[in-house]
């Protein structure tokens, strides 16, 4: 189980990832980003190792944007 501080930590992680998505994928609309990091972040809600969470969401987040243009992904 999390402690508050794991917890908040990988909150401020997530929002890093948020950020630097962001920052890479100007023509993908914020709320998609958000989305799309939100959506990732949850598949791992189970997971009982999360040292490495924010990382994969990020990867995953990366890829998709990268894969499909910004009109599919917003559509």
């Amino acid at each position: 189980m999390m402690s508050g501080v794991e917890r908040a930590e990988e909150q401020r992680q997530i929002d890093q990832v948020v950020h630097r998505l962001t920052e890479l994928f100007p023509y993908v609309p914020d709320h998609v980003i958000t989305e799309t990091v939100d959506s990732a972040y949850r598949r791992f809600d189970g997971a009982r190792i999360r040292e490495y969470v924010p990382l994969f969401v990020e990867r995953y987040c990366r890829a998709l944007f990268v894969l499909q243009p910004a009109v599919e992904i917003s559509a």
